[in-house]
């Protein structure tokens, strides 16, 4: 967060001024008035009235909201821009769009911000740091009960670090969590109005196979002798998607996707960022003119590196053709910002060329391991980002929090959350989608989601203090047997060289590290004690129960792994099914009970209902 040494030239505008505390509530009564300007914004009517209710709800006192009548009166609550010396001098050109102040000059209380959302922000960041309200969850936050609320001195500017904060969790969608936690959505969620016209894989939006596969073939890749303008099953196996990516050389693939890429802004005018981006693929152009401006850009032949997801492994080819067209695309439309995918292949940062002003990079990070740090974890793409911000400050990092495969998995990856964010705002980045799980539940969703937020508006808070916070406040008493849990898998998970928790993964993988069978049954008695400690609290035991969920789902994957091929069998139709043991079949059914009781909709990314876990898990394993 860029304000230590803004706050400077703040203390410099008000060191006069900076006298006494505020004693704002006394004995659950006050004086003070909250002030709008003449003609207030929606954000600051919404930060007035928000400031307005949580006092009621904290103190019992209701202040009321009055218009700016021009003349200062004495205790004051101001909001947003009221027409008065002490807020005209502020540097609002360091706040940016949405950069908040929140300053105590002895007389008035001052909550304002930039012009995007930063009065609401400085609202909430004022209940928050200076009053201890907090919201953890969509539906959980605490407000302590104050008879007396006096503020101390203060003339606190925060600017975030990044300008736009993503974090992809179902629950942090809920627009009042967005706005407390100060972030974005590339999509109409929330209520700030989306910058997005396109996001990401849309070469096919723009050049459709389907409408110009047959008659041209020779604007899509060529390799392995030929052109391949077909379509292939999408993940989701019920839809299609291209082979292959575009001939980034073929001069009527960039009128067509120009014309296509206006006609979309034609139909969102007021969205900034325009994603000019690969196809969810490897199969890139090879044709002999797309072929020599790769290796003209590259910085390493593309066999020197060679990357592996999901997708396979394949060769760092470079950005060269792509960001070739890229960059003419945005020269075309120098009002906007076009986005462009540096991600598997296109990864590797070019020399010899670079991003137009307003072409932004969409750096990816999916090969990374998850139980280390990716400065120190992987290497290869922490050299890649450095090699990104030196030559450009226009970067979004998409960034993987969870295991894709297996949702309710244990993953335990909290303790390099804060490096990874800092490592990304220390090399340049701008901008970051953590992306989590966007269906209902999931692994430590709440503490995840939570914690994400937080550093992402700054890198540099206490992390181990929040998670602490949270376990107290969310578990009660059951919170010392759950942070055991969770230190118990986290030192069991790092520091193993050579070994890669994947986001692709599954607990069979980690029978050896962080889920043996010794470490299982730690974590069972610590649940077991936990939710001894709040049986008589039943929202408190839910929510244990719930994170309960991974060691069991870790305990069916292992247990049917290592011993499904020895139970007996029966027919049932045409499958044959696996007769479970009574202690694996009450696993199994208490399970799918307590996803249902606390709505856990996937168990993989789009896939797999508690339902159909329930129904697969007796197949046998051949079948799987």
């Amino acid at each position: 967060m860029k304000s230590i040494v803004v706050l400077l030239l703040v203390f410099s505008f008000f060191s006069s001024s900076l006298a006494q505390e505020l004693t704002l509530v006394k004995n659950r009564k006050s004086d003070f008035t909250i002030i709008i300007p003449e003609q207030p914004t929606l954000e600051e009517i919404k930060g007035a009235k928000v400031l307005q209710h949580y006092l009621f709800r904290i103190a019992g006192v209701e202040l009321p909201v009055k218009k700016d009548s021009g003349l200062p009166g004495a205790n004051e609550i101001l909001i947003g821009k009221v027409n008065r010396p002490e807020t005209a001098q502020l540097p609002y050109d360091e706040m940016g769009k949405d950069g908040l102040y929140i300053g105590n000059n002895g007389k008035q209380l001052i909550l304002t911000g930039g012009p995007k959302k930063g009065v609401e922000y400085a609202v909430y960041t004022f209940l928050e740091q200076y009053l201890g309200c907090k919201k953890y969850t969509a539906t959980f936050e605490v407000v302590p009960q104050q008879k007396t609320i006096k503020i101390p001195q203060v003339a606190d500017l925060q600017v975030p670090d990044f300008s736009f904060r993503e974090v992809y969790y179902n629950h942090a969608y809920d627009p009042k969590f967005m706005d407390w936690h100060k972030l974005h959505s590339h999509t109409e969620r929330g209520e700030i109005p989306a910058e997005w016209g396109h996001w990401v894989h849309t070469f096919h939006s723009f050049l459709n196979p389907e409408e110009y596969g047959e008659s041209h073939p020779e604007y899509f890749s060529f390799y392995e002798g030929k052109r391949h303008p077909g379509l292939v099953p999408s993940w989701d196996g019920k839809s299609v998607q291209p082979e292959s990516q575009l001939c980034l050389t073929n001069p009527d693939v960039l009128e067509i996707v120009c014309e296509n890429l206006q006609k979309a802004i034609d139909k969102k005018p007021d969205a900034l960022y325009w994603s000019v981006s690969q196809n969810d693929n490897v199969n890139y152009c090879q044709c002999e003119h797309c072929a020599a401006l790769d290796a003209k850009y590259a910085a390493f032949a593309p066999e020197e590196k060679m990357y592996a997801t999901h997708s396979g492994e394949y060769p760092a080819l470079g950005m060269g053709s792509m960001l070739t067209f890229v960059n003419k695309v945005a020269e075309r439309f120098p009002d906007k910002i076009i986005s462009t995918l540096a991600y598997q292949y296109t990864r590797v940062p070019p020399k010899d060329i670079v991003p137009r002003e307003n072409v932004n990079i969409m750096l990816c990070s999916i090969e990374s391991t998850r139980n280390e740090p990716m400065e120190s974890g992987d290497p290869d793409f922490s050299n890649d980002l450095k090699g990104w911000g030196q030559i450009t400050d226009n970067i979004l990092v998409w960034d993987y929090n969870i295991q894709f495969a297996n949702l309710l998995a244990p993953f335990p990856n909290l303790r390099t959350l804060q490096p990874n964010i800092s490592f990304l705002r220390d090399n340049n980045v701008s901008a970051v989608f953590a992306q989590g799980n966007i269906q209902a539940g999931g692994e430590s969703a709440e503490i995840r989601a939570y914690l994400l937020a937080k550093l992402l508006w700054n890198p540099d808070l206490d992390a181990e203090k929040e998670m602490e916070d949270f376990w107290k406040a969310y578990y009660g008493k059951a919170a010392p047997y759950i942070k055991d849990y969770i230190s118990l898998l986290h030192e069991n998970n790092q520091g193993f060289t050579g070994r890669k928790m994947s986001i692709f993964g599954n607990p069979k993988q980690e029978k050896d590290s962080f889920l043996s069978p010794a470490l299982l049954s730690k974590y069972n008695e610590l649940f077991d004690k936990a939710e001894k400690a709040v049986r008589r609290n039943p929202e408190q035991l839910k929510r244990v129960k719930s994170a309960r969920l991974p060691v069991t789902f870790a305990m069916l994957e292992i247990i049917k792994e290592e011993e499904g091929g020895n139970w007996k069998t029966y027919q049932e139709g045409d499958q044959k099914k696996l007769k479970l043991p009574e202690e694996v079949s009450n696993l199994l059914y208490d399970f799918y009970f307590q996803c249902m009781d606390t709505e856990v909709s996937r168990l993989s990314e789009w896939h797999t209902t508690p339902k159909e876990y329930l129904r697969n898990y007796q197949l046998l394993i051949v079948n799987e």
